[in-house]
């Protein structure tokens, strides 16, 4: 799948665009929740087929991102695809039926690592990143040091603790 650019679109004229109801005579299309984080729009759709009544719910990842000749543009993935983005709401994983457990699972995670707590002088692992760990010397906002040196560190990048 490619991404889908809109001429002199921007980011709000997209996700207006992409939670906007639509219908037809045989189905209409809807989003039930939705929420921006960063550049990616979550959103739980149900689409309602009208002839037998029957309704499908399933979680969707827009990722966003403008250019410079072309204005914003998304690229869609469901659920089932294991889109490789984790931020979305843990309430939508109750909204939608299971599409793939293990992305659910990375989800889940995602958000138990982003609420932990940490204390100042725990050595910690950090996950994507360029220094292998940082020793904790603040909380808000978060903050550590590795080899003299202070690095602000983003909750999505904490690892385990290696030593108290």
């Amino acid at each position: 799948m490619g991404w889908l650019f809109t001429q002199g679109a921007s980011k709000a004229d997209i996700v207006r665009k992409l939670v906007s109801k639509e219908e037809n005579d045989k189905r209409r299309w809807e989003t039930i929740a939705h929420c921006v984080r960063g550049n990616v729009l979550w959103a739980v759709n149900q689409i309602t087929y009208k002839q037998d009544n029957r309704q499908e719910r399933f979680i969707v990842c827009y990722l966003l991102r403008s250019s410079k000749d072309c204005g914003w543009g998304y690229k869609d993935m469901t659920e089932s695809m294991f889109p490789y983005q984790f931020s979305c709401p843990l309430k939508y994983l109750d909204m939608a039926p299971v599409a793939n457990e293990k992305w659910r699972e990375e989800v889940r995670a995602y958000h138990q690592r982003r609420n932990r707590k940490v204390q100042i002088g725990q050595k910690v692992g950090l996950l994507n990143a360029s220094i292998p760990w940082v020793v904790i010397t603040s909380t808000k906002p978060l903050l550590g040091v590795y080899a003299g040196l202070r690095y602000r560190v983003p909750r999505r990048m904490l690892g385990d603790v290696i030593a108290a």
